[in-house]
């Protein structure tokens, strides 16, 4: 498939490289920020989710609507397709690209929320607010642009079609799957981004929670099989496995390719979408980075993490089989409706970046904002019936895409961060 060939073209060594690079290089410059105020970044989550909103969007719905286009099917189907493509060894790289992914969340948070700009009681920021006072406006254009695509793509259709997939195999007819997923869609969409960010911290914990609940419960019942998990994770990460009877350069390559780009397709670092969300609130740039860390944190080393140990442990690649060895007959149910709470919470987040973009684009006309929901809506119908595999390839295209302003903007203010700690 082309779209195959140009991912595994654009997601060579150099991209990992620029990634890990950037990644370690905020890191340090935090002054290791991840590691000294983890738990702090915990607290500011727990403490912002008790507060209500004063005026605008509260820190934690932000946050949430952040969350939400992270914990998306990249957390539970993606992982699982790179497992089967990268191997068990594409684990380990995610968890790196993962790792230091926390600390240029953080610069990206932290630069994309400085000159928010304020119309009537919202605040708008992000890449392309920062990059267009910078006097870069091609840039912030392209971003915008990229970042409207990608609503389509990973934060649409790769989203809805994942959850189509699963549902045709339990005989929904497609037809009645579009027209559900479109309905429901344009019903949050049309609402606004207040609307968008309430659904999402109400919809999003009680879900997380279930989810790692029946991970955790996975596990417990697979016990035996989690030594060989990690055992196959790092093993095959370093191009040892059993199938290539010793070491192999191909492994190694194509575990390092899968995990980075399953890492950014799942947190989202480096592509600068979620600070879109967080410019978005009330709160003060510390607290919203303090979020990003958290983000990262928990998709990658809480969701991800379980799902991928899991689907190891029971020497599957399909997250449902494994939830049936403690749900039994309804483990496809819960597995189904889990799945396109996540799917809907990284759907209607995605739309939230992408409306943030046309605003700094078209600024406030309202027939811009109709067509594109229009358009978003009939792209979530349209899941139904297109195939998952191409879907994430052509997602991960656009995602580097992306990265390419933002990463600029992270270059070109990375003195900041001097400044913040």
């Amino acid at each position: 498939m082309i779209a195959d060939s140009i991912k595994n073209l654009i997601w060579g060594f150099p991209t990992v490289l620029i990634i890990t690079a950037f990644g370690a290089y905020f890191t340090f410059k935090s002054r290791l920020y991840l590691p000294k105020n983890i738990f702090a970044a915990f607290k500011t989550v727990f403490s912002s989710f008790k507060k209500s909103k004063t005026n605008g969007i509260s820190p934690f719905a932000a946050a949430a609507t952040a969350l939400g286009g992270t914990v998306g099917v990249g957390s539970i189907v993606g992982v699982g397709y790179g497992i089967a493509v990268g191997g068990a060894g594409s684990v380990f790289w995610m968890w790196v690209c993962s790792f230091f992914g926390m600390g240029l969340k953080y610069a990206e948070v932290r630069i994309s929320l400085k000159d928010r700009l304020r119309s009537g009681s919202e605040n708008y920021g992000g890449a392309p607010y920062r990059l267009k006072k910078l006097g870069y406006g091609g840039m912030s254009a392209a971003f915008c642009l990229l970042c409207t695509l990608c609503s389509f793509g990973t934060g649409n259709v790769a989203q809805t079609g994942a959850v189509a997939s699963f549902l045709r195999q339990a005989g929904v007819p497609p037809a009645a799957i579009a027209a559900v997923s479109g309905f429901a869609v344009a019903l949050a969409v049309f609402g606004g981004r207040e609307r968008i960010s309430s659904l999402n911290a109400k919809i999003l914990p009680a879900a997380s929670a279930l989810y790692i609940a029946v991970c955790l419960a996975v596990l417990a019942a697979n016990a035996e099989g989690i030594p060989r998990a990690f055992g196959e994770i790092f093993s095959s990460a370093f191009g040892f496995a059993p199938v290539a009877g010793g070491f192999s350069g191909a492994v190694i390559s194509a575990a390092v390719k899968e995990g980075c780009a399953r890492s950014v397709f799942s947190n989202e670092a480096g592509m600068g979408s979620s600070p879109l969300a967080h410019a978005t609130s009330e709160g003060d740039p510390e607290t919203q980075s303090a979020f990003g860390v958290f983000e990262i944190f928990f998709d990658s080393f809480a969701v991800s993490t379980l799902t991928a140990v899991c689907l190891l442990s029971c020497r599957t690649e399909d997250i449902s089989s494994a939830f049936s060895s403690v749900l039994g007959q309804i483990a496809p149910a819960v597995f189904g409706a889990l799945t396109a709470v996540f799917a809907f919470a990284a759907v209607i987040s995605w739309c939230y970046y992408a409306e943030c973009c046309l605003f700094c684009l078209f600024g406030s006309r309202k027939a811009v904002f109709i067509i594109y929901r229009l358009a978003f809506s009939a792209c979530a119908a349209a899941g139904a019936f297109l195939p998952a595999d191409g879907i994430i390839a052509v997602s991960d295209i656009l995602n580097a895409g992306m990265m390419v302003p933002n990463m600029f903007l992270l270059y070109r203010c990375r003195s900041e961060i001097n400044q913040t700690r």
